[in-house]
């Protein structure tokens, strides 16, 4: 009887292995590329890693070996790869805006927990440096803008 044939796997290649060289599709790097089978489920790769990225995931036959489905699948855009680009215009508007309250000449306080602060402050903390108050989140509590991300701090409440 003849084995089912597998997508990605030719009847006419060699005998694969654990240890052996695949094309596959990387759900990392999102591209067809060479990865090495680490667990095979009778003839057929089970879980591979990327040669390029070194990420292991289950195997996924490369988009150009697959089945009609697949090649529907790899074509068509996730949801995720859409929205990367309008996560990196939020990063990089909200760099900008950092950059522009720190450089604006407001003078810089240091950073205490004892001391008041209010929207808009400037201020130089000891481990995240330079930042502003973007807003309070309660009578002792704040968010202040990092150039490594937002942060919340305490803060002396109203007297």
């Amino acid at each position: 009887m003849m084995e089912p044939r597998r997508p990605g796997i030719s009847p006419t290649s060699k005998k694969l292995t654990a240890g052996s060289e695949i094309d596959a599709w990387c759900t990392r790097c999102r591209m067809d590329l060479g990865h090495r089978i680490v667990a095979m489920v009778g003839a057929a790769p089970k879980r591979v890693i990327c040669l390029t990225c070194g990420s292991e995931h289950n195997f996924r036959a490369a988009a150009g070996k697959s089945s009609a489905a697949g090649k529907r699948a790899a074509a068509a855009p996730r949801s995720d790869d859409r929205a990367k680009p309008r996560a990196a215009s939020k990063l990089e508007q909200a760099r900008a805006e950092w950059e522009a309250r720190v450089q604006s000449g407001a003078p810089l306080r240091s950073y205490a927990p004892t001391d008041r602060f209010a929207v808009g402050d400037v201020l130089r903390h000891p481990k995240f440096g330079e930042g502003y108050v973007r807003s309070l989140i309660s009578p002792n509590k704040l968010t202040i803008a990092f150039s490594s991300g937002d942060r919340t701090l305490i803060h002396a409440p109203d007297p």
